[in-house]
């Protein structure tokens, strides 16, 4: 329930005329967050004003919840050619760490650059343990086709 609260508080900023939201298209909707259980990533212009509004909605989300933000896992990532200054800014009014791209968001590997293999090397060692893991069990043919067809396939198809 905190987790859909943190929503609709993060949507609502979009009412507010002095929050400025993440650089989207005008004909698409109004993003600036993603969420996934206790799971959240959001997205915003690096602007005081805004980022202080998104900070006091986390604030506002921990004082009625009870659950704390653990800045230690929290980070912030912009372009690794964004302004010192910039990047000072952000940091000292959020009070997370910068992090570095890429990074892994609810196991798919997030990355502002070109696709490369070397991000879903990850994805490439859990699918290759898992056929280790199965090629010592006894099993028939048709029960391997379905351990494939359930476990293999499945992680390509998360991914996307």
């Amino acid at each position: 329930m905190a987790a859909v609260v943190l929503s609709k508080a993060l949507n609502y900023l979009f009412k507010d005329g002095m929050f400025r939201g993440y650089g989207m298209p005008k004909w698409s909707s109004n993003l600036n967050h993603l969420s996934y259980v206790d799971d959240t990533i959001v997205f915003a212009f690096a602007e005081r004003n805004s980022l202080q509004r998104i900070m006091e909605v986390f604030h506002d989300c921990e004082n009625v919840s009870g659950q704390k933000i653990n800045a230690d896992k929290s980070s912030f990532y912009m372009h690794r050619k964004v302004a010192t200054e910039i990047n000072q800014e952000v940091q000292q009014v959020i009070g997370f760490s910068r992090g570095d791209f890429s990074f892994t968001y609810l196991g798919r590997p997030i990355c502002h650059a070109r696709r490369q293999k070397l991000f879903y090397k990850d994805v490439t060692k859990k699918t290759r343990d898992k056929l280790k893991a199965w090629k010592g069990k006894w099993l028939s043919f048709g029960g391997k086709a379905v351990l494939i067809s359930c476990g293999i396939q499945s992680i390509p198809i998360y991914l996307l």
